[in-house]
């Protein structure tokens, strides 16, 4: 799978672009601020529906109009065009070889895309919504219908939120709603949790891998974290009905609980991917080195499991990662490209490796504008 071809209009400093890539690696470098991350970041939204970076739909709009438009042209067995339009008003819509799509949903799996960027530090350092945000990107590529999932709980926990901040307004009637509302969570929570902790295991397989190989032997570990199920209490189980069960019965026995707080306290919400490195907790006792070569196993292994699970080569966006990476961090990285369409953004084009350079299409990124060199 490769981009051939990419049209932005009004996408952030774009007012318009149009560009042939290479099936290999694209290059954009200029000067920090002109464009460059941005159409790493318009290919990601194609994957996804939605950017990489802490932007709302509202923000991709160049000032001064009304919408914004991007579309791609992909060679693969399964996609060959993907288009999708953003107005004010909210509308977004979304289509894959002509055909529009009823629920954003349905664009996942259209395209396959991995993106690596400084700000995945956070992965180790930041909260625990970085970490189910990463995992969650790469299942629903995988599986579409964990995306529906997590849409589906989200939309009910809000439901239910809005009911335990207005009790008032049941009267007897609010545990038998909560209870209810308890029964419909019950079944998408369990999906997801079952999908994160059979992911995190896969993911720990090939992340350990490259780790080991990158630090010269040292091990990451990483343990999905429920605040609802206990899968070493309950031998690891995958069933389903197991898991809903499990659910369902703690909150019915924490109704009192949530009527206090007047807000939702359990579910995958608030769960967590915990990371070790040789058995201590990476984000207090890591170096910023030991970090960055997590963060770089990580990320490659999220290249191979695309790779299995698909039969497909997913698109790698590295969004000026040279500039924080050693020389053996970098060879690493670019032995693992192989095979992989790979789009680079760099301020120093310097900074890359010649032979990276020669092989490479490069384009010049200044004020919105790209110049093929």
């Amino acid at each position: 799978m490769y981009i051939k071809h990419i049209e932005l209009k009004n996408f952030r400093n774009y007012g318009t672009l149009s560009c042939d890539f290479g099936d290999g690696v694209n290059v954009f470098y200029g000067d920090n601020g002109q464009g460059k991350t941005n159409i790493l970041e318009s290919v990601f939204y194609c994957s996804i529906g939605r950017s990489f970076r802490y932007s709302r739909d509202p923000d991709l709009i160049r000032y001064g109009n009304e919408d914004f438009s991007i579309g791609i042209d992909v060679s693969d067995d399964i996609t060959e065009k993907i288009s999708i339009t953003y107005s004010k008003n909210g509308e977004k819509t979304a289509r894959v070889n002509g055909l529009y799509l009823r629920k954003l949903g349905h664009l996942m799996g259209s395209l396959l895309a991995v993106i690596f960027s400084p700000e995945d530090m956070d992965i180790v350092n930041g909260g625990p919504s970085v970490r189910r945000k990463l995992i969650d990107i790469v299942i629903s590529q995988i599986h579409p219908s964990h995306y529906f999932d997590l849409q589906q709980y989200n939309k009910i926990t809000a439901n239910k939120n809005n009911l335990l901040r207005d009790q008032s307004k049941t009267g007897n009637s609010l545990d038998r709603l909560l209870s209810v509302y308890n029964e419909q969570l019950s079944s998408p929570a369990a999906r997801i949790a079952i999908r994160r902790n059979k992911f995190s295991k896969e993911l720990e397989k090939y992340a350990s891998d490259r780790n080991m190989q990158i630090s010269n032997g040292e091990k990451i570990s990483f343990k999905y974290i429920s605040n609802y199920f206990s899968w070493q209490d309950n031998g690891g189980t995958e069933d389903e009905s197991e898991v809903k069960e499990a659910f369902f019965n703690l909150l019915e026995s924490k109704l009192r609980k949530e009527k206090e707080r007047y807000h939702s306290l359990y579910g995958p919400q608030y769960d967590d991917i915990g990371i070790e490195l040789n058995g201590t907790d990476i984000r207090r006792f890591g170096s910023q080195g030991q970090k960055r070569t997590c963060v770089l196993a990580i990320k490659l292994a999220e290249v191979m499991l695309l790779r299995r699970a698909t039969g497909r080569e997913p698109v790698l966006l590295l969004d000026d990662v040279f500039s924080e990476l050693d020389e053996k961090r970098c060879e690493m990285l670019l032995e693992s490209i192989g095979g992989c369409q790979t789009f680079i953004t760099t301020a120093n084009i310097q900074e890359l490796p010649s032979s990276v350079r020669e092989k490479s299409k490069i384009f010049f990124i200044r004020n919105g504008l790209a110049e093929l060199i």
